[in-house]
């Protein structure tokens, strides 16, 4: 009965960081600028419409240093994401929540 009280608790403990850990968004850096949230997988490219550098999953933070852009066009944001804070790059500001 102590073994199986002990093994529940361990895997509630296991259970329990594991999912803290997945539902807090990361925030990026403390680098300059304001942070939006990804709401759907964003690929970070290195000009606006230009190559793919890397992909940043939902749910993560996004410094944004400047804004590129407008409404004929669109826009887009320049930062980085909380995956890889050295690597700045361009995301549509569609998916990006604030």
């Amino acid at each position: 009965m102590k073994r199986k009280v002990v093994r529940a608790l361990a895997v509630m403990a296991v259970v329990v960081a594991g999912s803290a850990v997945a539902s807090a968004p990361a925030a990026a850096s403390d680098a300059p600028g304001d942070i939006c949230v990804t709401n759907q997988s964003t690929w970070l490219r290195d000009q606006p419409w230009g190559n793919v550098l890397r992909t940043l999953s939902p749910g993560r933070g996004f410094r944004v240093h400047s804004i590129y852009g407008g409404s004929d066009i669109g826009t887009w944001y320049y930062g980085h994401g909380a995956e890889a804070p050295w690597q700045d790059g361009w995301i549509p500001a569609a998916n990006c929540n604030w």
